[in-house]
């Protein structure tokens, strides 16, 4: 038996994606934030979507910027992800007090963050504010991740340690465990999952 679900907890339905740490930078100022609002939104140019509260630090660096970096940890950075998700970068850098080690950037100013398992680069190209997030629409510039990771556009997750780290809401996180080959397609049927 289904029950009902509270209308502003419906967001978790849908939203286990993989835990991100955003890197953005404007001018100096550098900030990393916790984020599991991301989605993908083209693929002709290949646009992705990130929300972000409209109070926080990286909303003002993404907005005068114009751009940010996504970066896909593991399980290891558990700790650095919780500890970036409870404080703001207003009041301390949080790169260097969670000690999160950079490396430079393929293409945008934002820093990536060294151990994590993948980097996404992103330019802005657009930003709407329908409510108390702004949905910053980015091109994906840049892309890299662990050849152990992911391969062939899919996560191999052969390590727990090479696994993105999943949020499931409050101080639950997740990695998968486990690869299905969806090979069961009814009769005539060909796969268009977006």
């Amino acid at each position: 038996m289904k029950r009902d679900i509270p209308l502003e907890q419906a967001h978790r339905l849908i939203a286990p994606g993989p835990v991100t740490l955003v890197t953005s930078h404007y001018r100096g100022d550098m900030n990393v934030m916790t984020a599991s609002w991301l989605v993908p939104v083209s693929y002709r140019p290949v646009l992705i979507g990130l929300s972000v509260h409209v109070s926080n630090l990286t909303n003002e660096l993404i907005r005068k910027g114009g751009e940010f970096a996504v970066n896909i940890p593991s399980v290891d950075l558990l700790r650095q992800v919780r500890y970036c998700a409870s404080v703001s970068g207003r009041d301390q850098s949080k790169l260097t007090v969670a000690g999160l080690r950079e490396e430079g950037p393929h293409v945008v100013r934002p820093v990536l963050i060294a151990p994590c398992i993948a980097h996404v680069e992103c330019a802005v190209v657009d930003a709407v504010t329908p409510g108390d997030h702004t949905l910053f629409i980015a091109e994906v510039v840049d892309a890299q991740a662990e050849e152990e990771a992911f391969d062939g556009g899919v996560y191999l997750l052969k390590e727990r340690d090479l696994s993105p780290l999943h949020h499931l809401g409050g101080d639950r996180y997740a990695v998968l465990g486990e690869t299905i080959v969806g090979d069961a397609a009814l009769p005539g049927a060909e796969s268009k999952i977006s």
